[in-house]
């Protein structure tokens, strides 16, 4: 990776704003990695290299999350006589809350990365024509699967679906393998003889099925960005798949890689996904915030965050709901002179007996009586 890395980092963060790392061929940061600070902290060197894998497989830069807190991070790949040597990539994007027009900066920055990558020959550009094209068969491929879907079997096989579905998304999200394997083979063996011998018809009814998978998978605890990072490799497997009994291993070990999400799941730091859900709790206070909804941004099943919650805080979702609004409360009564109908609507309380009642029962104090004592 013989190039002035310098220069085209400065040129690149002066036009852009954003900050470039240079990682070897496994992910690792070679140069610039004070650029890779994100707020995650959890960004491995393996999902940096899938990142460049990607761009490199279809030709354009590939924008995707870098963690779970909406950070992006998109990277391009650096070549040395089409074999990977390293890549350029640039995380810890903050996208949550940004207007429309930063959204279309991020695009056009992640797109001249890779235009700076090719004018510096660090990658060949027959190689990203060949990716590009594959790109456009692959969406040829998808279109006509599309079509084939429209036909009768197709209603026949989403009904399978509708009858089979609710076991085995409970299996899944229970990590019984044997019984969601069970499940899984007799829903094959409907499609199969509904879809006869039309590949690509079982090839998009199997794709389906993968993304019904993936979605009990991060319902069950799994992480988002792995489950997605994963059903983005194997899609390049899938499209070229053409034997039935390749296509069901395939599919199979699909299921045995989520459920296995799942299980990698339950070691993941419960601390983090609650300091995310109680930073959406304190910025959102003033909303009519219920459990499932929080559970959703930190990653978890509501059952399994209801869990979490009584394990590390000591109380219910409810309580430290509540508990989080009195203390707003206490906080804008001491240090501003905002009426109590206006702090009680600030803090989510319904109006101001709600607000009263609530913080009695924590401080033994009314509102007004709180205020007066502290000031």
């Amino acid at each position: 990776m013989a190039f002035d890395f310098e220069s085209l980092r400065d040129g690149y963060a002066a036009d852009y704003g954003f900050a470039v790392c240079l990682v070897d061929a496994r992910g690792a940061p070679v140069c610039g990695a004070a650029a890779l600070a994100c707020d995650c902290r959890g960004l491995s060197d393996e999902r940096r290299r899938e990142c460049v894998e990607q761009t490199r497989y279809w030709g354009e830069t590939v924008i995707q999350l870098c963690c779970d807190s909406g950070f992006a991070m998109w990277a391009v790949p650096v070549t040395e006589n089409n074999r990977l040597t390293g890549g350029l990539v640039v995380q810890g994007v903050e996208l949550e809350g940004r207007p429309p027009e930063f959204h279309e900066r991020v695009q056009n920055a992640a797109n001249a990365l890779l235009q700076r990558a090719l004018d510096a020959n660090l990658i060949h550009r027959a190689e990203i024509d060949l990716a590009r094209q594959r790109a456009l068969r692959e969406r040829d491929r998808f279109l006509a699967i599309e079509a084939a879907k429209k036909d009768v079997a197709s209603d026949d096989i989403r009904t399978l679906y509708l009858s089979e579905e609710p076991d085995l998304l409970s299996a899944i999200k229970q990590g019984e393998t044997g019984n969601a394997r069970s499940i899984l083979n007799r829903i094959l063996a409907g499609i199969y003889g509904l879809a006869g011998d039309r590949m690509e018809l079982l090839k998009s009814s199997v794709l389906e099925l993968v993304v019904m998978m993936s979605r009990a998978a991060v319902e069950a605890g799994a992480e988002p960005a792995a489950v997605l990072g994963r059903n983005y490799r194997s899609l390049a497997d899938l499209s070229a798949i053409d034997d039935e009994e390749d296509l069901s291993d395939w599919v199979r070990r699909m299921l045995e890689t989520l459920i296995d999400s799942i299980r990698a799941h339950q070691h993941y730091p419960h601390s983090l996904l609650l300091m995310k859900a109680v930073k959406y709790m304190q910025a959102n206070l003033h909303q009519h915030l219920r459990r499932d909804d929080v559970a959703r941004v930190a990653g978890l099943s509501p059952s399994h965050f209801s869990k979490i919650v009584t394990e590390r805080m000591g109380r219910s979702f409810t309580h430290l709901l509540m508990q989080m609004r009195v203390n707003r409360a206490k906080e804008l009564l001491l240090h501003t002179g905002k009426s109590l109908s206006e702090v009680a609507v600030e803090c989510g309380f319904f109006d101001q007996s709600h607000l009263s009642k609530h913080f009695r029962s924590h401080t033994s104090l009314s509102p007004g009586e709180f205020r007066r004592r502290s000031r």
